[in-house]
């Protein structure tokens, strides 16, 4: 008699489908989930449950990874990545979910191996997790005393080589403090629409709704909100009255300084964030020419300025870092936000953990001076370029600048506490440049100077 399969939680089937884009689509968790969401209805509490295991998942990899080992009596990379994904979702829940019984996840991390594999492959997942729930309590972690990098690595989820350099970037000490940092989930920023509507009375607004909003001490617009629901479902959003932006990504875009009337362009700009923000603090003012290499992500960019009711932008195909950009024209501000290695970001895309490689960086680097060599040359005499990075190698933040003015005499660095003084200000280095971090701002790490074109 064939047994009837056993159902297995929506949140669940949810996450290991997400989980499965991320790895063999090499897509972002952020854009996945969010799609998945769309697609399929969950309850708010199943809508939870699913990122959090997606996330987990994926932030928690190693050190998950590194459990699981001790009771699969084949080597995890010798295993099949559905059942491999399968058994990081169950320890997940085990190691780190306190609310989910032991038995839950057990269970139905085995139907869902029956299901895809069927009962001899279940069995051998079933074994794995019950062996981890039983020892759970008493897994003889690694000692950092005795291999500092390969045991903060796996006690942090982290690999090896950036355990390494942020040692000796950071010290030990710091180095810990920046990793737990990056390891809890980030914030939910907003900024109001201040065509529509103030900041005081979006904060009104959201609070009535039932959200907790907390205006931002540095970064004036900026407000962070306390998730009870998805913050999308709310009229407001609909109506577009703000949008979703990370602090540290606003102040970049005050540190540009743009007034209404300016000519400015903002490259590489998908999907839209900073450009928003920018069109606000012109007041819709002037005119915005966002650019951008994909023309997908792009799209995203005009789907923004519409819910928002922002005209002054424009959009364009281009990669600028190739011959021809002079045609699109001079400007009086320029945002470069450069493609860069992330590592600033990965509360949000902890995917980047095992995708970044420590060659990226100095491949990343040339791209970026690409950008900086040909976008200074469409600054009008007197004008403003920001460049920033959401990360904080040497490579990509000061000795980049350091090499790109030795270069371009024409250019200086612009520092903005010479002007009006700003919250922001205080985000500042003694070399005037913005620098934020999740340890000590509880915000993403950014690297962001102005530059101006002497005349």
């Amino acid at each position: 008699m064939r047994l009837k399969p056993k159902s297995i939680s929506p949140a669940r089937r949810l996450a290991l489908d997400v989980l499965r884009r991320i790895e063999a689509e090499n897509a972002f968790a952020t854009l996945a989930l969010d799609h998945a969401l769309e697609r399929r209805p969950l309850s708010a509490e199943d809508r939870a449950l699913a990122t959090e295991l997606v996330y987990g998942c994926v932030r928690w990899r190693r050190k998950l990874d590194f459990a699981l080992a001790a009771h699969s009596h084949r080597p995890l990379d010798r295993l099949d990545l559905s059942i491999l994904r399968i058994l990081r979702l169950g320890a997940y829940q085990l190691l780190f979910l306190d609310r989910v019984p032991a038995y839950a996840a057990v269970d139905e991390g085995t139907e869902m191996a029956a299901q895809l594999r069927g009962r001899r492959v279940a069995a051998f997942v079933n074994g794995v997790l019950r062996g981890l729930s039983s020892t759970r309590d008493r897994i003889e972690w690694p000692d950092p005393a005795v291999d500092p990098v390969r045991a903060l690595g796996i006690l942090h989820s982290y690999p090896d080589w950036m355990v390494e350099w942020w040692i000796k970037l950071f010290g030990r000490e710091r180095a810990e403090a920046f990793m737990q940092a990056s390891n809890r989930p980030a914030p939910i920023w907003v900024r109001a629409n201040t065509v529509r509507i103030a900041p005081d009375g979006l904060r009104e607004l959201l609070a009535a709704s039932g959200l907790r909003v907390e205006p931002s001490a540095l970064v004036p617009g900026a407000a962070r909100v306390e998730q009870l629901s998805e913050v999308r479902a709310f009229s407001a959003h609909e109506a577009g009255l703000f949008h979703i932006q990370e602090a540290a990504a606003q102040a970049v875009c005050h540190l540009l300084d743009v007034r209404p009337g300016q000519k400015v362009l903002d490259a590489c700009a998908a999907p839209g964030g900073k450009t928003a923000t920018l069109a606000e603090l012109m007041q819709d003012q002037g005119e915005i020419l966002a650019a951008d290499v994909h023309p997908a992500r792009l799209a995203l960019v005009r789907k923004l300025m519409e819910r928002l009711g922002l005209n002054c932008v424009r959009t364009q195909v281009a990669d600028l870092s190739q011959p021809g950009t002079e045609d699109l024209g001079r400007f009086e501000a320029i945002l470069l936000d450069a493609p860069c290695s992330a590592l600033g970001v990965l509360r949000r895309h902890p995917e980047s953990k095992w995708r970044t490689a420590p060659d990226d960086v100095q491949r990343l680097a040339r791209i970026q001076r690409e950008l900086l060599d040909r976008l200074c040359r469409m600054l009008v005499p007197g004008g403003r370029m920001v460049y920033s990075v959401c990360t904080f190698t040497d490579e990509e933040g000061p000795e980049q600048i350091r090499a790109f003015l030795a270069d371009h005499p024409e250019m200086e660095l612009d520092d903005p506490r010479q002007g009006k003084r700003m919250p922001w200000h205080a985000l500042l280095d003694a070399g005037g440049a913005l620098r934020t971090w999740p340890d000590a701002h509880d915000m993403d790490a950014f690297f962001a100077v102005r530059l101006r074109r002497k005349g």
